[in-house]
């Protein structure tokens, strides 16, 4: 701070010293004035290098005490050539060169505490050796009010030295907040590399967590898989009305096992980004009307009416994932809505499209609808009627998700015995002769279009073969399973059925690869697999074949093979 001043003090001492040394030029002699404007010029060109070689530099403790012990040493050359010029260049009986030299040394004096006071000894030096013998030498002079001037310029002496003790500990105020600035600086960089190795061991864990739920899963999701495959070939005696429910009761167990792992993927795919979106312009009113026929079935069973309430507009969103949030809705509306009525409605507001959501159920107490959205979260039982699944807790989270996604904002608004409703806002409203018809789901009943189909069904486990086999049997197909690819075939199939995880080092695409070549074509196929990695879906994308994880419900499977089966042509 001390060496931090600059060249220019250094030049105008100069400069003011060769001005009063031509002052004083007539009243001394040219060896004393030389002398002294010499003297005085060293030692601040002295303290001028220092500034020139040291300033803004940071230093040891050794290093910064050798240096004050040099600027103080000539600060105490330029204070004593000061005072020698008061006492031994002082202009007897002219008093107005005595004006101008004590204006100049007071000004002088004021000067170096200004630029000094940051290190006592230092502005010391520069004030008291040159104002003290001026003083001292008015007060010898024989003009009697000149005590009067000596006192003046002691007190004055006085005065700059309690400024340069304000100032003094004022500049160490300013230093210790300059030094507890930098340590909080280093501790908040400190912190910040904390938080970023915090940070990078989080996505690091949550990248583990997606990893062993897309490869440790499939261990689980395959014996899952078999069974609900087996369970749905199953023949059961209609008239046998216990068989009946428990088969009820098993298809209810595994459709919650398979929805509980669909939407710990959705959520694991959420989490780490890998959600696509695909708008396109289309009618909300025809997503609705498929939500209805979807949930028909199941809100006969539960007694309750789903209505709609849609104008003729369209939207730009993906359709696929706001049909994921309206089922997601759909669905908890009908666990709360038994014996009542929900609403799908589509309205305007504020230039963009809003889609409701309202059921008549006992709706959720204030207190817990900040809760809904979180992650298996559960206020109250399931109200679909007796056979009905309990809910998960993780529909309205990825509700929540998703809506981020797609740039959309979800609320509720629910009141005690009059129900909720949950409201999706934000969608672009966009020019109805845009908008292009939706895909149709495919009905459950395909045995028309799937009997006599050949289809070759590839897999690594024995069991899930048998069980897939004895289905698609079910369903009209004539079935070819094979446990290992070998190549050779009985015939060439209409459709192939292929798992991703064959073995070590050979996955499904090289079969299908070696199937393609042989048959001269790309046959329609479907893929299935317990691995729900981004890279395998992404890889089964550029490839256009049509991924279904495990566990696969029956009618997953079924719509993926009409789908296929529709797009190439092929029906029996």
């Amino acid at each position: 701070m001390l060496l931090d001043t600059g060249l220019f003090p250094a030049v105008m001492h100069i400069a003011i010293t060769v001005v009063v040394g031509f002052v004083l030029w007539d009243v001394n002699t040219p060896a004393e004035v030389i002398g002294w404007c010499v003297a005085l010029s060293s030692f601040v060109l002295f303290q001028a290098v220092l500034v020139a070689r040291c300033g803004g530099q940071r230093f040891r403790a050794d290093q910064a005490q050798k240096l004050l012990r040099l600027f103080a040493t000539a600060a105490l050359g330029v204070g004593l050539s000061w005072g020698f010029a008061g006492w031994f260049l002082f202009p007897e009986g002219e008093p107005g060169r005595q004006i101008f030299l004590t204006f100049v040394m007071g000004g002088m004096a004021m000067s170096a505490v200004s630029t000094q006071h940051v290190h006592i000894l230092t502005c010391l030096f520069s004030v008291v050796p040159g104002m003290v013998p001026l003083a001292l030498r008015y007060m010898t002079a024989p003009v009697e009010q000149h005590y009067v001037f000596g006192g003046l310029l002691l007190v004055y002496t006085l005065v700059l030295i309690g400024m340069m003790r304000r100032q003094w500990r004022f500049a160490m105020m300013a230093f210790r907040l300059q030094m507890e600035n930098e340590e909080l600086l280093e501790e908040a960089s400190r912190q910040a590399i904390e938080l970023d190795v915090a940070r990078q061991t989080a996505e690091a864990a949550n990248a583990a967590k997606s990893r062993f739920l897309a490869q440790a899963s499939h261990d689980l999701r395959q014996p899952l898989h078999a069974i609900s495959l087996y369970v749905e070939a199953l023949p059961v005696d209609g008239k046998d009305r216990t068989a009946m429910r428990i088969m009820g009761r098993v298809r209810q167990s595994l459709d919650v096992l398979s929805r509980l792992f669909n939407s710990l993927l959705d959520v694991t795919l959420l989490d780490t980004g890998q959600i696509e979106v695909r708008p396109i312009v289309f009618r909300p009113r025809d997503l609705l009307g498929q939500i209805r026929n979807e949930f028909s079935g199941i809100a006969e069973t539960a007694h309750v009416e789903i209505r709609i309430h849609a104008p003729d507009l369209a939207v730009r969103a993906d359709p696929v994932l706001l049909r994921r949030m309206l089922q997601n809705l759909c669905s908890n509306a009908l666990r709360h809505a038994e014996g009542g009525a929900i609403l799908l409605a589509v309205r305007r507001a504020q230039g963009a499209a809003v889609i409701e959501v309202y059921d008549t159920g006992d709706g959720i107490p204030k207190k817990d609808q900040g809760r809904v959205f979180e992650e298996f979260t559960r206020l109250d039982p399931a109200r679909m009627g007796g056979s009905a699944a309990p809910g998960l807790g993780l529909g309205l989270a990825i509700v929540q998700r998703l809506a981020g996604v797609l740039g959309l904002m979800v609320t509720i608004t629910s009141e005690e015995d009059r129900g909720t409703r949950f409201r999706i806002a934000g969608l672009p409203v966009a020019r109805l002769e845009d908008a292009v018809p939706l895909q149709e789901e495919h009905s459950s009943d395909g045995k028309d279009v799937l009997a006599g189909l050949r289809v070759l069904f590839i897999d690594d486990d024995q069991e899930t073969l048998d069980a897939g086999t004895a289905l698609l049997a079910r369903w009209g197909c004539h079935v070819e399973p094979r446990l290992d690819w070998t190549g050779a075939l009985e015939a060439m199939p209409d459709i192939v059925i292929c798992d991703y995880e064959l073995s070590p080092g050979f996955t499904g695409f090289d079969a299908l690869d070696d199937l393609y070549d042989k048959a001269g074509r790309k046959i329609p196929t479907v893929m299935i697999s317990g691995n729900s990695s981004p890279d395998l879906r992404a890889k089964a994308k550029d490839a256009g074949l049509p991924l279904i994880n495990k566990p696969v419900r029956p009618g997953q499977l079924r719509s993926a093979l009409l789908h296929v089966a529709t797009a190439s042509g092929n029906t029996a």
